[in-house]
């Protein structure tokens, strides 16, 4: 089910895999990319359809990742459940950025092999169950990097 919505993600997936394959350090100007970045995946995320996919075998894959690099900003502190007062753990930047990076991958080789229903399919249910909470978390602490609340 090729639409709008799928074209659009498709389209937002690509920039920020050509961004992260393109990010040397986190200053001000990619500071602000990323979280532009971040954002538009997470809204276009929730407009994807639903589908099942024609497939049953989930594939593997082996996917480069590219080398990220956040310096000072590469751990911050969070709370895994925000309904259950417990103490913060430690997240990492690169982890959420590269996660998010691998599961869109995924779906963009899906995709490019001519398996439309596969690739919606993995990034929405890689959004629901994982990659979703890595765009929460990493929006989190590039606020606190863009606006020097660090």
């Amino acid at each position: 089910m090729i639409n709008e919505d799928v074209r659009s993600f498709l389209s937002s997936a690509n920039h920020y895999c050509t961004l992260i394959d393109s990010l040397n350090c986190l200053d001000e100007k990619n500071s602000e990319k990323l979280l532009a970045a971040l954002l538009d995946l997470y809204l276009k995320a929730l407009r994807l359809p639903e589908v099942e996919p024609d497939n049953a075998e989930a594939p593997q894959f082996e996917i480069p990742l590219p080398k990220v690099d956040f310096d000072k900003y590469e751990y911050y502190w969070e709370v895994f459940d925000p309904y259950k007062l417990d103490k913060p753990g430690c997240g990492s930047l690169s982890d959420d950025i590269l996660d998010i990076y691998k599961d869109l991958k995924e779906g963009i080789i899906l995709f490019e092999q001519d398996t439309p229903n596969e690739a919606i399919w993995h990034w929405k249910f890689h959004f629901q169950a994982h990659w979703g909470s890595h765009v929460v978390n990493a929006l989190r602490a590039l606020h606190s990097v863009k606006h020097d609340l660090i």
